[in-house]
C-alpha cells in the first residue's frame, strides 16, 4: 500500500498497517465501502417529482437495480419500485448482511449490464485495492471478480489477460476466465483444469504439437529461446502435477473428496496466468 493511502497513525506506528485480507473475508468496513459508492452514484441519478416532491431512482441505476430485482433476486417485477429511499435501503441491507459470495455476485451482476457506467466499474476496483480485498476485478466485457491471494497476484493475472488479448490468444484469456470463475464456485479442482488448458492454448503458439503435452511448446522455446533449463524442468513439473494419473485431470476429482484445495487453485491461476503471458510474449518475440 503506498504511503499515500496510510494514516498519521500507521505511518509513525501507533497503529498496525493494514494487512491482506484473506479470501472468503469480506469485513462490515468493506461492505460499507462498497455501498458508499453505489450511493453516490444511485445519488447523481436521482430525481424529484414535481407534483408530489418524491425522489426516485433515474437512468440509468432504476434500469440496473430493476434488472437486479428481476433476473437476480428472481422477485416479481409489481414489487419493484423506483423509489429512492427504498432501493437504497434494500441495497444496503442485501450488501451488509448477506454472505460473502452473493455480495459479490451482486457487485459482478451490476457490472454486466450493458448500461453499467464505466466509472463505477474504475470504482469498485479501487474499492477492491482500498479495502486490501483478496480479490480482483478483470474489466473486459463480461466484468469478472477474480479471487487471488495477494495484491501483486491479482495485477499478475489481471496483466496476464491483457496480454493475451492484446497479442490474440483470447483462447487463453477465455480459459483463466473460466478458471476464475470456477474459484468462485467453489469448483476446485475445475480452476486448476481450466487454468493448465490456458497454459496449452499458449503452447500451442509456439508448437502445434503442445495439445496434449507441454513438452514440445518446452523444446521449442529452449531451441529457439535460450530457456533455461533449470526453469524448463519447473515449468514441466508444474505442468505434469496436473496430468499424472492422480492428478487434476484424472476422474477422482469429479468426487468430494478430490485431493485439491482452495490454496492449489489460487495457486495454479497466478501460476498459469505468469506462464500462459511468458509463452505469449515468447512466441511473439520468435
Amino acid at each position: 500500500m503506498s504511503d499515500a493511502r496510510l494514516t498519521f497513525s500507521q505511518l509513525h506506528g501507533y497503529e498496525e498497517l493494514p494487512q491482506q485480507l484473506q479470501l472468503e473475508e469480506l469485513p462490515l468496513e468493506a461492505r460499507r465501502r462498497i455501498f458508499n459508492l453505489f450511493y453516490e452514484f444511485l445519488m447523481d441519478s436521482r430525481r424529484i417529482d414535481d407534483v408530489f416532491g418524491e425522489s426516485f431512482l433515474g437512468r440509468p441505476w432504476n434500469e440496473i437495480l430493476r434488472h437486479l430485482h428481476a433476473f437476480f433476486d428472481n422477485l416479481p417485477l409489481d414489487e419493484w419500485t423506483t423509489n429512492f429511499q427504498g432501493a437504497c435501503a434494500t441495497l444496503r441491507r442485501r450488501i451488509e448482511g448477506e454472505p460473502f459470495n452473493r455480495v459479490f455476485d451482486r457487485i459482478q451482476h451490476v457490472l454486466r449490464h450493458p448500461r453499467c457506467p464505466s466509472p463505477f466499474i474504475v470504482g469498485i476496483r479501487r474499492v477492491f485495492a482500498d479495502c486490501r480485498l483478496a480479490y480482483a476485478i478483470d474489466t473486459e466485457r463480461p466484468p469478472t471478480i477474480i479471487p487471488v491471494a495477494t495484491k501483486e497476484e491479482g495485477e499478475t493475472i489481471v496483466d496476464a489477460l491483457q496480454t493475451l488479448r492484446q497479442t490474440g490468444r483470447s483462447a487463453s484469456a477465455v480459459h483463466l476466465r473460466k478458471s476464475a470463475e470456477c474459484m468462485s464456485n467453489g469448483d476446485w479442482a475445475g480452476s486448476v483444469r481450466e487454468s493448465i488448458h490456458a497454459v496449452e492454448s499458449a503452447a500451442r503458439q509456439l508448437d502445434p504439437r503442445a495439445s496434449k503435452t507441454l513438452g514440445p511448446a518446452l523444446k521449442s522455446l529452449e531451441r529457439r529461446k535460450g530457456l533455461h533449463p533449470t526453469l524448463k524442468s519447473a515449468f514441466g513439473k508444474l505442468y505434469g502435477y496436473t496430468s499424472n494419473e492422480e492428478g487434476i485431470r484424472h476422474s477422482l476429482l469429479k468426487q468430494s473428496d478430490a485431493p485439491v484445495g482452495q490454496n492449489e487453485a489460487v495457486f495454479m491461476l497466478s501460476a498459469c496466468a505468469a506462464f500462459s503471458s511468458y509463452l505469449c510474449r515468447a512466441a511473439e518475440g520468435s
